[in-house]
């Protein structure tokens, strides 16, 4: 049995409530009603239930009595004031705590033990309007931003964001998530630096990276690999030219891709693993992909409530936040089921029971006619015996 009655109080209850009132407390001014706790909620409502607007919002929250509890009731032009003015690293605490609490709990962790922390770096991509955000530079008649995420691969979830427009490239963000000793980051070509790989290999922070086909490294020496296997070839190299040389020495795995056979090259500075292994962490970076794509197909990513750079990013947060939220009540109440069916289920559904949306999650099997009507051949096999034996009897 949930100690809260419905979904909407048991997402509340995941939520760091004490420091949303004192955030609340410290950034009222002007916005006594609308605090943060209710406009988070109102966005974590909207990019639930995916509404196309500001007056989609204003119309979902007047026609919701119990959402109001939550929500109060506010214009969409108060909603787009309060998106636009209010302060987007309140909105990074909150997600910052609930990631904790999710990230606490292990909750989807799978991996071997031998690989350590693993997480994927990688950036994402919304295009936009260049009239409606003229801020957000990209192409000529084109605009958009550029979600940089580092994900952890033991929450499955991103740990932290970057906001920028859609013209900064991947690399000039590595400084803001490469930074923790011990832990093997992983990215694709975009991120290729060999300065910032010697400052890696110096500090104790691993990577697992792809390397550009015209690449050029000095083999030192030549590992022996299984014939037969997806790995071609193991060595250790210095990658660069001769006048642009790395001072540290990597290892360089060739392997084939089983999907369309091409060949390439992964770059690490792991010598511990096995080369298998090495290409089996570069392999599970997709999940970044996987994430990217779940979270544009079913929160609204693709489409802003704002025009702001500070709404996007409000937006953004709260997409997180929900996300994280989702999982965990995925993990604690529903972890033998579907996690998109529980999903929508919630969206259409924010005051029911948690009993009730379990109830609607196990599947109920009720006979089809062919099985109702199923024939016993041993029952009528033993029925036709006994028979015969009574025939011969009489005879």
């Amino acid at each position: 049995m949930c100690k809260y009655n419905t979904v909407m109080a048991t997402m509340q209850g995941l939520l760091p409530i004490e420091l949303l009132e004192r955030l609340g407390e410290e950034t009222s001014h002007g916005n006594e009603k609308f605090t943060v706790l209710r406009q988070m909620n109102t966005l974590l409502y909207a990019q639930l239930t995916e509404k196309s607007g500001l007056r989609s919002i204003e119309a979902g929250l007047l026609a919701n009595r119990d959402l109001q509890g939550y929500t109060g009731t506010i214009s969409h032009s108060q909603i787009s004031r309060v998106n636009r003015d209010r302060e987007p690293a309140l909105f990074k605490a909150v997600f910052d705590e609930v990631y904790a609490a999710l990230r606490a709990r292990n909750v989807l962790a799978q991996l071997p033990l031998n690989y350590g922390i693993l997480k994927v770096l990688d950036s994402t991509a919304v295009q936009l309007c260049l009239k409606l955000f003229p801020w957000a530079k990209y192409r000529d008649k084109t605009g958009a931003v550029k979600i940089h995420t580092l994900y952890d691969m033991v929450s499955a979830c991103p740990e932290s964001i970057v906001l920028t427009d859609g013209l900064t490239h991947d690399k000039k963000k590595m400084a803001d998530f490469i930074n923790e000793p011990g832990v093997t980051y992983t990215f694709d070509r975009a991120y290729l630096d060999h300065k910032e790989f010697d400052k890696y290999c110096e500090s104790g922070i691993f990577f697992v990276t792809r390397l550009k086909k015209n690449a050029v490294f000095k083999i030192e020496k030549v590992h022996p690999v299984k014939e037969g296997g997806p790995v071609l070839s193991d060595k250790t190299v210095i990658l660069g030219s001769p006048g642009a040389r790395m001072e540290n020495s990597v290892r360089l795995v060739q392997v084939v891709d089983s999907s369309n056979g091409e060949e390439f090259y992964i770059v690490t500075n792991r010598f511990d693993l096995m080369a298998e292994e090495i290409s089996d962490i570069y392999r599970l970076r997709w999940s970044i992909e996987t994430f990217f794509k779940w979270i544009k197909q079913h929160l609204v990513i693709k489409k802003f409530y704002g025009t702001s750079f500070n709404a996007i990013l409000i937006q953004i947060y709260c997409a997180l936040i929900l996300y994280c939220l989702l999982k965990l009540i995925h993990f604690l109440h529903c972890r033998n089921f579907d996690f998109l069916k529980m999903v929508r289920l919630i969206a259409d559904g924010l005051f029911n029971t948690i009993d009730y949306l379990i109830q609607c999650l196990t599947p109920t099997k009720s006979p089809t006619i062919r099985e109702e009507k199923r024939f016993d051949w041993n029952a009528e096999y033993k029925a036709l015996i006994e028979e015969l034996n009574i025939i011969d009897d009489f005879i």
